[in-house]
C-alpha cells in the first residue's frame, strides 16, 4: 500500500510541476512569443502529447502490483543524462564550428563548444551558466553570444572572456555586420516584442533599432539584415522571412502563407537566403529551404527530421545542423546528401528496440552511413563525474521528443 501511494504521489507530483511550469513560462512575453510561433497544428499535438502522456503516467501509478517493463529503469536513466545541442554556427573561413550544448540535462547550464568540421580538436570553451545563439566574429577571432540576458565576447581558443552589454533584456544575438563594427541583437524591453537593436561591437553602446526580429543574419554588403517575423499579430500566427534595410529600415517580406519559417542565413553572395521551414501538408514537416533576395518562390531543398538549428559553410555547398533526438551534430550537402556525423558525444545513438535515430534525408540517393572519427569522443579536461562516467559507457540513446522551444531566462 505504501508503494501504491509513493508512485501515486510522484505521478501527480512530477505532472502538476510539468504544467506549472509550462503554465508559469508562457505568462513571460518572450516566452509566450516563442509558443505562439509555432505552428498551430504543432502546439495541439504538444498539448495533446503531454496530456496523454499526465493521463499514462497516472494509470500506471494507480497500479501498485504492475511489474516494470524490461530496460524502464534504464531508458529513464538515459533521458536524464541526455544532453541536447541547442545552436551552431559555422567559422567564416571554415576552420571551426562553434554550438551551445547542454551541461546537465535540465537546461540550467549551457556551455560553448567548438569542433573543425572533420569532427577533430573537440574542445569546451565555457564552464559555467547558460550560454546561447554563438555567433563568429568575420575574422574568426571573437565568438559574440548570450548569457544571463547580455550578449559576451569571448576569444576563439575560449580566452578573453567579457561582458559587452550592460543591459539584461538581450535574447539572442543575429550577427555581425561584415567590417566586425557592429553586432545586431534581437532585444526585449518591457511588454514590447523583441526588437533589433545594433551595437558597436567594441564598447557595446547602442546605434540604432531597426525593427522587429528574434534571429537572422547580416548580409555581405551590410545594408540589410534578414530576420523571421510574424507580421500579422492575428490567429494564426505564421513565422515569415523578412529583409530589412539597416539604412531606412525598410521591410520586405520574401515569404508568405500558412506555413512557419525560421533561421534565415544569407549565402557568401548574398542573392539566397536559407532558412528551416515547416512546409508539409500537415505544417508538421520541417524542410530545409531557400528563398531569392528578388522574391519569388521558396525553393524546397530537402527534408532532414528533427533539425533544430543549422549554419551554411563558408561556400555555402554544406550545412551543419542539430538533430534533435540524437543529439549530436551532423554535415551534409544542402541537397541532403552525404549526411555524416562529426561529434560523437553518445557512442551509440541507437534507440530503445534498435531503431536508429540517425536522420535520413529525403531524395533519391540514400545519405552515407555517419562514422565517427576516432577523436571525437573525448571529454572536456575535467574531472569526470558520475554522469559522465554513464554517458562514457556506450549505452544506446532512447528516443525523444524535440523540446517545446520556450526561451529559457537568467
Amino acid at each position: 500500500m505504501k508503494r501504491l501511494a509513493l508512485r501515486f504521489r510522484r505521478a501527480v507530483l512530477t505532472a502538476v510541476t510539468t504544467f506549472a511550469v509550462l503554465g508559469t513560462s508562457l505568462l513571460c512575453p518572450s516566452n509566450a512569443f516563442a509558443w505562439v510561433r509555432m505552428a498551430p497544428l504543432r502546439r495541439s499535438t504538444l498539448i495533446w502529447e503531454a496530456i496523454a502522456g499526465l493521463v499514462i503516467t497516472l494509470v500506471m501509478a494507480g497500479d501498485g502490483a504492475a511489474t516494470p517493463e524490461p530496460g524502464e529503469a534504464e531508458l529513464c536513466r538515459r533521458l536524464d543524462s541526455q544532453l541536447n545541442i541547442n545552436e551552431v554556427d559555422w567559422q567564416p573561413n571554415g576552420d571551426w564550428i562553434v554550438f551551445a550544448r547542454e551541461g546537465d540535462g535540465l537546461g540550467n547550464t549551457v556551455y560553448l563548444w567548438k569542433v573543425r568540421a572533420d569532427g577533430s580538436g573537440l574542445q569546451q570553451l565555457t564552464f559555467r551558466g547558460v550560454a546561447e545563439t554563438p555567433r563568429w566574429s568575420p575574422d574568426g577571432s571573437k565568438i559574440a553570444f548570450v548569457q544571463a540576458n547580455r550578449a559576451w565576447l569571448i576569444n576563439s581558443d575560449g580566452t578573453g572572456l567579457r561582458a559587452l552589454t550592460r543591459t539584461q533584456c538581450v535574447q539572442a544575438v543575429i550577427g555581425w555586420s561584415p567590417d566586425g563594427s557592429r553586432i545586431a541583437l534581437a532585444v526585449e524591453r518591457g511588454d514590447e516584442p523583441a526588437c533589433i537593436l545594433i551595437c558597436n561591437s567594441t564598447t557595446g553602446e547602442e546605434v540604432s533599432i531597426i525593427g522587429n526580429g528574434v534571429e537572422g543574419d547580416w548580409h555581405p554588403s551590410g545594408d540589410y539584415l534578414v530576420t523571421s517575423w510574424d507580421a500579422s499579430w492575428t490567429e494564426p500566427m505564421y513565422s515569415h522571412i523578412v529583409e530589412i534595410a539597416v539604412g531606412t529600415k525598410q521591410k520586405t517580406f520574401l515569404t508568405t502563407g500558412a506555413f512557419d519559417d525560421y533561421s534565415p542565413r544569407y549565402s557568401r553572395d548574398g542573392q539566397w537566403i536559407y532558412f528551416y521551414a515547416y512546409r508539409g501538408g500537415d505544417g508538421t514537416q520541417g524542410y530545409l529551404c531557400r528563398v531569392a533576395r528578388t522574391g519569388g518562390e521558396p525553393e524546397v531543398l530537402t527534408h532532414l527530421p528533427d533539425m533544430a538549428g543549422f549554419a551554411l559553410s563558408p561556400d555555402g555547398r554544406s550545412i551543419v545542423f542539430v538533430n534533435a533526438l540524437t543529439t549530436d551534430l551532423y554535415i551534409c550537402r544542402i541537397d541532403g546528401t552525404g549526411l555524416r556525423k562529426i561529434t560523437s558525444f553518445y557512442p551509440d545513438d541507437r534507440a530503445k528496440a534498435g531503431a536508429s535515430n540517425a536522420p535520413k534525408a529525403s531524395g533519391k540517393r540514400a545519405p552515407a552511413k555517419p562514422k565517427p572519427a576516432p577523436d571525437q569522443t573525448r571529454q572536456p579536461a575535467r574531472p569526470a563525474g558520475k554522469k559522465e562516467e554513464k554517458r562514457s559507457s556506450g549505452a544506446p540513446l532512447p528516443w525523444i521528443a524535440p523540446p517545446i522551444p520556450i526561451k529559457k531566462h537568467g
